[in-house]
């Protein structure tokens, strides 16, 4: 531990950098374009401190943390120079975004120093995309973090958002004529990173924001990603990764992230059903499971057990899979015991059937590294895409 003093108040703080050990400690600054996926690159300047021994406010995300540092969060220069970068934001943005959605990093920051009225800017309808289905884009409140295009290149490893042109004609657009027609793979990662709403989940628009969340685990596959599932009245209208997550550490691929309206689909099977005469009847759990029992005990009698097989399932836990295999090899007496998703995984994990530089298959996500200055693996949901 490494003892520092913010504000006069001495502290014991963990190795790295400033802004997190600030964070760490409850002390918040503005960081609008930090994101402790992403390396820091102190391009916003919003989270300046005085730092004892520095001649100027340095970046908070950008300063490794020492040995006895002495910060100041909250110096009349500190906070002065903070209300100019954050008014210089504020002069081309849209004052109705503030007011639908004030709980962006960005709009709790210009509430905070009170900024509500510097607001000048206008929605431009050339600078918004509908195209993709699950994204809506509003570049007409873009500040020009470039966390989209960090968190695609580091974290997705997709290189859809591009930079163009430069100075006051700085554009983010995607590699493609559109969102939809891009290289995008519908991850999110930069509707989760964006601090001002300008990349948005277009339930969250259509539907308005959740009045609760809660922690769970994606249902898709075994690699048990945590997410954060934000729900209105009785509808999801949005999922989050988790930060804590330890398969996923704050990402998620695209089934996770947006393929939850089954949970509303008016097809969806709610009951047991059993086939009679060319259709299908309505019936009790206890009715269903005798009559499953009882065919594959007539199975087994007539045929023996190497005709009865059993399968499990990827969105299964493994304590519920291994239930599975010993159903079949003790109570059946058979080995013909599969997973469905061997079918289908069969031809990605062949490895020299994969391009060059692209893994056959992600199987451990838990290879990224929190620290994003070092090298990491990148999962690619192109390959499990709804």
């Amino acid at each position: 531990m490494l003892h520092i003093t913010v504000d006069g108040q001495p502290r014991e703080c963990a190795p790295g950098t400033l802004l997190e050990a600030l964070e760490a400690l409850g002390v918040t600054v503005p960081a609008l374009c930090n994101d402790s996926r992403m390396a820091p690159v102190g391009a916003c300047r919003t989270c300046i401190v005085e730092v004892e021994g520095c001649a100027r406010p340095v970046a908070a995300c950008t300063t490794p943390l020492t040995e006895g540092l002495e910060v100041h969060t909250r110096t009349p220069l500190v906070e002065a120079q903070r209300r100019v970068l954050l008014r210089l934001l504020a002069s081309e943005y849209p004052a109705e975004a503030m007011a639908r959605q004030p709980d962006k990093p960005f709009h709790r920051a210009l509430r905070e120093y009170g900024l509500e009225g510097e607001l000048r800017g206008a929605h431009r309808p050339s600078l918004r995309d509908d195209s993709h289905p699950y994204i809506h884009v509003d570049m007409s409140q873009c500040i020009h973090c470039y966390r989209c295009v960090r968190i695609c290149d580091e974290v997705q490893g997709q290189f859809v958002w591009r930079v163009w042109s430069r100075g006051a004609e700085t554009r983010i657009l995607p590699d493609g004529p559109n969102l939809r027609e891009s290289s995008c793979v519908s991850c999110g990662a930069c509707v989760d990173t964006c601090p001002t709403g300008a990349l948005e989940d277009r339930t969250l628009l259509d539907q308005g924001g959740p009045e609760r969340w809660t922690r769970t685990t994606c249902p898709y596959c075994g690699v048990g990603c945590e997410m954060d599932v934000g729900t209105r009245g009785e509808r999801i209208v949005t999922v989050r990764p988790s930060r804590e997550g330890p398969s996923n550490q704050g990402h998620l691929c695209s089934k996770g992230r947006y393929a939850f309206g089954f949970g509303e689909s008016p097809d969806r099977v709610t009951v047991p059903l059993l086939r009679e005469n060319g259709g299908w009847r309505r019936a009790s759990w206890d009715e269903a499971l005798g009559f499953i029992a009882q065919r594959l005990r007539h199975l087994r009698a007539v045929h023996g057990p190497d005709t009865v097989g059993m399968l499990g399932s990827a969105r299964a836990t493994n304590e519920e899979n291994y239930l599975a295999q010993k159903l079949a090899r003790v109570v059946l007496g058979t080995n013909n015991v599969d997973c469905c998703a061997s079918a289908w995984r069969r031809w990605r994990t062949s490895g020299p059937s994969s391009p060059p530089g692209r893994p056959s298959a992600p199987r451990n996500c838990a290879g990224w590294t929190r620290r994003p200055s070092a090298r990491r693996r990148v999962c690619t949901p192109r390959m499990a895409r709804p």
